[in-house]
């Protein structure tokens, strides 16, 4: 035998020890019931009761399209805000209610939305990338 195939054999010995055991990897079980995160912070050292978590949401956008202002005296601000750009926002999360991100961006930025005809079209320039998630302990 040459040196190549003596080393072959326990490196695909090892190779195949190391993938086989990925195959018999536990699957998690699917848990059905939506449950709002609702949280108490640890007690804290001088022995009071923590406090509730504070929950946020980091929305990663993108406005794609022109946003109409809410109030028209908003409007020259809202134009200034770039298309096709990546932008964020981190807003509180209540984690008792269902988030309408898109809702939020727009009330964030100050642009029409759900009371006017208009809001539809406010939507549908929204580009939702990711959210991201955090949660703290105050003080």
């Amino acid at each position: 035998m040459n040196k190549r195939s003596i080393l072959f054999f326990p490196i695909s010995v090892a190779a195949f020890v190391l993938y086989s055991a990925q195959a018999l990897a536990a699957v998690p079980t699917i848990d059905p019931r939506g449950v709002p995160a609702v949280a108490a912070c640890p007690p804290t050292a001088a022995g009071t009761n923590g406090s509730a978590v504070l929950h946020f949401d980091k929305i990663i956008f993108m406005v794609t399209g022109k946003l109409i202002a809410a109030n028209p005296n908003d409007q020259p601000a809202l134009d200034k805000v770039p298309f096709n750009t990546e932008l964020d926002i981190k807003v509180k999360d209540n984690p008792r209610t269902v988030a309408d991100l898109k809702g939020k961006i727009l009330t964030f930025l100050g642009a029409a939305d759900l009371s006017s005809p208009i809001a539809n079209d406010n939507r549908l320039n929204i580009h939702i990338i990711n959210v991201e998630y955090a949660v703290i302990c105050g003080k």
